[in-house]
């Protein structure tokens, strides 16, 4: 096989794993209202079907590395992929709510293996700068691409074929990412074992699972004890977590990042990014198809202008920073986010088109420059040495904050929903939009609230790192 054609086979796979991952991550939310329906669930059932897929996912990001280098790349990519299909189906078939919720949480486990491994992999295979740099990009403008198609074609399959159908596109996906992966990816040249701290990964996933349960699960009033030991469980898992994180030979989470504030302080804006700007896809997807009555084909078309702006910004991003810096740029992206969401106050059952269209391009602006200002801002403030374990916490924290995100506002929602029928007489359509722009309220101000959490960061101070060992 020549070199060229490994490549275009390699780059075929690696976009059609990333178009798996991310147009299923975008399109689901279209389906939440088509699922509903069918199998008669409330709002907090709805949380599970993105909070299952997310949940997993930033569980298990952190051990990817090491079981990579124990397995080997490729392997593990094929075995992700392999994963993703047995989901997919899974959850196409499921006759009731909680079978669809365990193909959700395999899906989230292989994501937690191709999102990372994709990259590991283009960096990799290839070892020329600018070849490699080229194809980063490529690969993140393809990801920005593969965003805009989820709720386009998410929405119109669910409206002419059914929910299920976006889950059985994937099997034949899958099939043919499996054969040009088989094909294209090499295996690698060593593997070994590493040491890698295994107790951590479960005390995390027990504490943050057991806390995204108490959080949704708290709109059961019924569930009070269960809700109350859930949670005490959450609390007592994160203790020991942090603890044995203190004594561990080769812990998760290298210890002295813990003493790296400007590092602690961007990533806090990779969980608010994940927390109030990923997470609003769910809130807009039920907003456009419950209160403005709108199929799920035509809630995917107003989606989409957030997701193309966000792409068209992204590609233009590296000419931005040269002008303005990565610093500036995460400031005016938090600005014009936070203001956008703000504004969406004023979104109305019959507002315009043009408004849902204006605003939802402009939060779309803002975000194409808070990621990758933000990736860049992390990753700069580290040592060479521990880049890789920087990359992980960075799509751990945002994956995590959209956990967190759905389970929050979610209840948050229900919550504001239940206190204006019962206490102010509202009836339930002018309830839902009151809890609408709450939520968006909530979201835009966290977006404001991260600027002031910059204030005292210079340029300067996040470029030294990057060079030494």
């Amino acid at each position: 096989m020549t070199s060229k054609l490994n490549d275009r086979l390699l780059i075929a796979a690696l976009y059609t794993s990333t178009f798996l991952c991310l147009v299923d991550l975008s399109s689901v939310n279209l389906a939440l209202t088509a699922i509903q329906a069918q199998f008669n669930s409330h709002l907090a059932d709805l949380q599970w079907v993105i909070d299952s897929y997310a949940l997993s996912m930033s569980s298990l990001m952190l051990a990817v590395g090491a079981l990579s280098q124990w397995l080997g790349r490729k392997r593990l990519w094929l075995v992700g992929v392999i994963i993703f299909i047995l989901g997919s189906v899974i959850c196409a078939a499921a006759p009731d709510f909680g079978i669809l919720i365990i193909g959700r949480v395999i899906q989230g486990i292989a994501g937690a293996m191709l999102i990372p491994l994709t990259l590991a992999i283009i960096v990799h295979h290839f070892t020329q700068a600018n070849r490699k740099a080229r194809e980063i990009g490529n690969w993140s403008s393809f990801s920005a691409f593969a965003l805009i198609i989820g709720p386009l074609m998410g929405g119109l399959m669910v409206h002419y074929l059914g929910w299920q159908s976006i889950f059985w596109l994937n099997l034949p996906v899958g099939l043919l990412a499996l054969f040009l992966g088989w094909k294209g990816i090499a295996e690698d040249a060593n593997q070994q074992k590493i040491s890698f701290d295994y107790l951590g990964l479960i005390y995390s996933v027990i504490a943050i699972a057991t806390l995204t349960y108490s959080i949704i699960m708290v709109q059961q009033a019924h569930l009070g004890y269960l809700i109350a030991f859930s949670f005490l469980i959450s609390i007592v898992f994160a203790l020991i977590f942090i603890r044995h994180q203190k004594h561990a030979l080769h812990p998760l989470i290298p210890r002295h990042l813990f003493h790296n504030r400007i590092f602690l302080r961007f990533n806090l804006i990779s969980f608010l990014l994940g927390f109030a700007g990923y997470s609003s896809l769910f809130v807009f997807a039920l907003f456009y198809q419950e209160q403005v009555h709108l199929s799920a084909a035509q809630a995917g078309w107003l989606i989409a202008p957030q997701f193309l702006m966000q792409a068209l910004v992204s590609i233009g991003f590296g000419r931005l920073q040269q002008s303005y810096g990565a610093l500036s740029l995460l400031r005016i992206g938090l600005l014009i986010s936070g203001m956008a969401l703000i504004a969406m106050i004023s979104f109305q059952s019959n507002s315009s088109y043009l408004l849902f269209i204006g605003l939802s391009g402009m939060m779309g602006t803002g975000i194409g420059l808070i990621v990758p200002s933000s990736s860049t801002l992390s990753l700069h403030t580290v040592s060479q040495a521990d880049a890789s374990f920087a990359a992980a916490i960075l799509n751990m924290l945002r994956q995590l904050g959209l956990t967190f995100g759905i389970a929050v506002l979610g209840t948050l929602t229900a919550f504001m929903i239940k206190w204006a029928v019962t206490s102010l007489h509202y009836p339930m359509v002018q309830a839902q939009l009151l809890a609408f722009h709450v939520v968006v309220a909530i979201m835009g101000g966290l977006f404001l609230a991260a600027i002031w959490s910059l204030r005292k960061i210079k340029q300067q101070e996040c470029v030294a790192p990057i060079s030494s060992t």
